[in-house]
């Protein structure tokens, strides 16, 4: 007998993927996310429950509901249905989880305001985080399938007050700077307790570290179309998608992006001044004394930071264009663009 429940189970959690979609009029349906019961900051050691409702639904006998979220602040744990019936686990790949459950037997679905299913996260960074609900499908209990784009996000402050600061950056010139980047969660340490401030930072790891800072919006189910796109980290992908939507990131003339390339000190400033909305000079002056090092599509880019007080020069007022920047280096000028945007 449970096999053969099982069986139909299954068999219907297909045919949502195989009914064609209907006409409803599903500018009437929204969904919300709650947190907590709707308490926006959580502890680094609690659990964070996202709960799902949906307003206006009409006869959900089963329902698919697909996520994105931020592998880097939250371990996803489980997922419950709130209606009666047969669940299948949860599907997670990267930063994308996709939940589906259904009702059993010959009964009405659920109309109205339908809580769908409940989230479940363990913290394991500091600062903002966000979940967004993407996509939702009903079917209802005489097999009409309707899809719609959600697009419903909500995000939550990640604390942790009496956490233990980095052991390797006592007496650095960026300690502050550092633990205050931790505490707004853009940046974390290593396993170790370590930070690593002099340590140099990847393409990839500064888009992701951007992307986080200025909470752009996750773009899951966006597709990027570099040449080696299967060399981008999967933890960085959505990050990288997002920077390139708001015009913050590019690619090389060969049409790669070239992620575990250590990042330059151009390059750096250059999304810096483009995620501030900085508007550069057509005719711009730089007064580093190595100006003629610095490339000439970064040349606006830095002129304008330095203008605009985001970038300073090394020793004897130079740039140093071309030098790797470390990590301590990327969370100062994060924390200056933040600044700024105020």
């Amino acid at each position: 007998m449970k096999r053969k429940v099982f069986g139909m189970c299954l068999t219907l959690m297909m045919c949502m993927l195989l009914v064609p979609i209907s006409t409803w009029a599903a500018d009437s349906f929204t969904y919300t996310l709650t947190i907590n019961n709707d308490k926006p900051e959580v502890g680094k050691d609690k659990e964070i429950n996202v709960t799902v409702t949906g307003d206006n639904l009409q006869d959900v006998y089963a329902y698919e509901v697909n996520f994105v979220y931020d592998p880097n602040q939250l371990r996803f744990k489980e997922a419950k249905s709130a209606l009666d019936g047969f669940s299948i686990p949860a599907i997670v790949k990267n930063n994308q989880i996709q939940f589906a459950s259904t009702k059993i037997g010959n009964k009405a679905g659920e109309s109205g305001k339908v809580p769908l299913c409940t989230l479940t996260f363990e913290p394991i960074g500091m600062g903002q985080a966000a979940v967004e609900l993407t996509d939702v499908k009903l079917v209802t209990s005489k097999m009409v399938s309707s899809k719609q784009n959600a697009g419903t996000q909500i995000a939550m402050d990640i604390t942790n007050d009496n956490a233990a600061m980095f052991r390797d950056i006592a007496g650095h010139w960026a300690k502050e700077a550092i633990e205050r980047a931790a505490k707004l969660g853009f940046v974390n340490g290593y396993e170790d307790g370590t930070f690593r401030p002099q340590g140099l930072i990847t393409r990839a790891e500064f888009a992701t570290m951007l992307a986080r800072a200025i909470h752009l919006p996750l773009n899951g189910q966006d597709q990027l179309a570099f040449a080696d796109e299967s060399t981008i980290p999967e933890w960085a992908k959505s990050s990288i998608a997002s920077a390139v939507n708001a015009g913050i990131v590019s690619g090389y003339e060969d049409n790669t992006f070239r992620p575990d390339q250590m990042i330059s000190r151009a390059e750096i400033t250059t999304m810096i001044v483009r995620a501030s909305g900085i508007q550069t000079a057509e005719q711009p002056i730089s007064t580093f004394a190595d100006k003629d090092q610095i490339p000439a599509w970064a040349y606006s880019f830095v002129a304008a930071a330095a203008e605009a007080g985001l970038v300073q020069g090394k020793g004897d007022h130079l740039f140093m264009p071309n030098d790797n920047a470390t990590r301590a280096e990327a969370v100062t000028l994060l924390l200056s663009l933040l600044d700024y945007k105020k």
